[in-house]
């Protein structure tokens, strides 16, 4: 019997929900609610034999005991230090006691649903009737105006008592605040104006100029391609063999256009191997959702695997493909990742807002219980050792909108920073505009915001004002201030500051309202983009969109030299804490990066773009006096 899901995304198309979007209209919606406009649209009833998935979280037990763990497993002088455990271990140390799970189970099977044991959580699936009949509420297809239409309650959920009383929650079917929105969770990838971008890469122009991955990799420091490291006794190349990452994202991939991009940079050719990199499986969440030409999830996904292979051509690279973005499919989608526990790095190129799930945001009610479901999954992922790199977004500073534009008034971008990039067990992935050299590689960086004109980011049939491109960056206002960014002076005084890394996320999107000239500032005029193949046809895109799986890429790297590294950002900042005290013998950042993110002009050494600064990743990665990658397309960069 086929997931719901199947049968609602192959009938809806997803519109960007991108700044800057030049090919559709810009996103998504918000959620139905009594004080917001009535943006989801009622279909009708669910076909009444489908399938519905979803899952109920159950609450942890000795969380304090997992936040001890964790802290050990990055304490170099701990004797837990890097001792990862299983899912079986997490869930027998901090999963809800079996007496509990049985409960839950027999709550949720005498309804008529089917359910399997994950390690703090149930999967479960039924008809629409017996969900409906569960949770005391109806179900209903509605849609926003642009976007996937999806199952959502016509009244809050009620919980079975057995399931109250062990204070389970459902994020599935919530149709009442942004901050249970299926539809505000946008990805970060956006399209170039080209016609006002002055700069193409020095190097290896595309066939419309602009960089390709290995650009990137010589710009940054990446390891030769001939390089080799000793694993297990046995040398292997320096490419990411034996390490997996996860992609995480809403839509599919086309395998031709990966082996397009690698056929167009001669990769067999150079580097000597009998085949290019590829996608090395899928693996479908709640049905997941088909490629689409027209949809920007599977654009997305496309240049995630792209960025990541081009990183890290040896890693096995797994497609997890989940039917939205929202709330309950990215439970769905990390769960499965813990559970598989296959992925030592997950890409996560999407975000949203971190104050939309607060009260303001949503008729009073305070969503951001989710945020903390979030970041318990995170943690479970970094006791297992597993790394989560996510974009920091693409509105600079001004990466929330004022909460009178969801009631139809005027809007304007203000202040905020985006999750999952918040999220202190997250290494967030700002960046900037990158001029290679034709000599080195690495020529200079940049990064100024460009101005865009109004735009409606929700389809809510308002403009909405003062927005700029450039990499998410700020303060949070939910998040504290993590102990390891103590090492460094983030000026954050007792909040999480953000991005942690920056890589090339280059400018001047379609929507920009100027020429993207330097006029905010800038020295000069430097815009960059990326190439990458999407549906056959070459693309130019920007974003951290493009930084954050090239940083996931880099990551596998690592991994592969040094082991599975949880969260990845105690290690950058002891980095940068090292290279500001003088004890490393080679920066392991390029740092004092110019720039302005629409709130802040860049000044001291952590900025609020590109945190400690872009990477030399030789130094970062701890690989001195390996050979580097060389010019594009050589047998050192294929």
């Amino acid at each position: 019997m086929s997931s719901i899901r199947n049968l609602l995304l192959a009938s809806v198309a997803l519109a960007a929900g991108i700044p800057g979007a030049a090919r559709s209209a810009p996103a998504a919606a918000t959620p139905h609610s009594l004080a917001l406009p009535p943006l989801l649209h009622p279909i009708g009833a669910p076909p009444p034999n489908e399938t519905v998935e979803f899952d109920v979280i159950l609450p942890l037990k000795n969380a304090a005991g997992l936040d001890t763990l964790i802290g050990q497993q990055q304490d170099p002088s701990s004797p837990q230090f890097h001792r990862w455990i299983t899912p079986s271990q997490f869930a027998q140390r901090f999963g809800p006691d079996n007496g509990t799970i049985l409960q839950a189970v027999a709550a949720l099977q005498s309804a008529g649903l089917t359910v399997t044991v994950q390690s703090r959580s149930l999967h479960v699936a039924g008809t629409p009737d017996q969900v409906a009949r569960t949770f005391n509420t109806g179900l209903e297809l509605a849609a926003p105006p642009k976007g996937h239409a999806r199952l959502v309650a016509t009244t809050p959920l009620t919980l079975p008592p057995g399931l109250a009383r062990l204070q389970a929650v459902v994020t599935a079917f919530q149709n009442s605040g942004i901050g249970a929105a299926p539809f505000t969770r946008r990805s970060t990838v956006g399209y170039v104006r080209r016609s006002t971008v002055g700069y193409q890469a020095a190097t290896q122009p595309a066939p419309a100029g602009g960089l390709f991955y290995n650009d990137i990799k010589q710009a940054y420091g990446f390891p030769s391609y001939r390089s080799t490291v000793t694993v297990n006794g046995k040398p292997q190349p320096l490419d990411g063999t034996g390490t997996t990452v996860a992609v995480l994202m809403a839509g599919d991939v086309l395998d031709s256009d990966v082996d397009t991009l690698f056929t167009r940079r001669n990769f067999t050719q150079a580097s000597g191997r009998a085949r290019n990199p590829a996608l090395a499986a899928r693996r479908p969440v709640n049905g997941g959702i088909a490629f689409s030409a027209d949809d920007p999830g599977s654009q997305e996904a496309s240049l995630d695997v792209q960025q990541v292979l081009g990183a890290a051509p040896g890693a096995r690279v797994v497609l997890y493909n989940t039917p939205d973005l929202s709330d309950q499919s990215l439970v769905s989608g990390y769960t499965a990742i813990l559970n598989d526990n296959q992925a030592d790095v997950v890409s996560m190129s999407f975000g949203q807002c971190e104050q939309y799930y607060t009260a303001a945001y949503n008729n009073g009610v305070d969503h951001t219980a989710q945020l903390s479901i979030f970041s318990e999954l995170f943690k479970q992922g970094n006791a297992q050792g597993i790394t989560f790199i996510a974009a920091s977004g693409d509105s600079g500073g001004l990466g929330c909108i004022n909460p009178e534009y969801f009631s139809g008034q005027s809007g304007h971008f203000v202040s905020g920073v985006s999750v999952p990039a918040a999220d202190p067990n997250v290494t967030a992935v700002g960046g900037t505009n990158l001029v290679t050299s034709a000599a080195s590689g690495y020529g200079r960086e940049n990064a100024w915001s460009d101005p865009e004109a109004p735009y409606d980011p929700f389809g809510n049939g308002t403009n909405v004002s003062g927005g700029v491109w450039g990499a998410g960056g700020g303060y949070s206002t939910l998040f504290a201030r993590p102990s390891y960014q103590s090492l460094v002076a983030s000026g954050s005084g007792t909040a999480r500051a953000l991005p942690d890394i920056g890589l090339q996320v280059g400018g001047c999107p379609d929507i920009a309202s100027g020429q993207c000239d330097g006029t905010t500032g800038g020295p000069n005029g430097d815009r960059s983009f990326l190439n990458v193949v999407f549906n056959g046809v070459w693309d130019t895109v920007i974003g951290t969109s493009a930084a954050a799986p090239t940083m996931a890429g880099a990551t596998a790297l690592l991994v592969e030299t040094q082991g599975r590294q949880g969260n990845l950002n105690p290690y950058l900042y002891r980095a940068a804490q090292l290279q500001a005290s003088g004890q490393s013998s080679q920066a392991a950042y390029h740092q004092n990066v110019p720039g302005f993110n629409g709130v802040v002009t860049n000044s001291g050494i952590f900025n609020l773009t590109t945190g400690n600064g872009t990477p030399n990743l030789s130094a970062l990665f701890g690989w001195p006096g390996t050979a580097l990658a060389g010019a594009p397309g050589t047998p050192t960069n294929p």
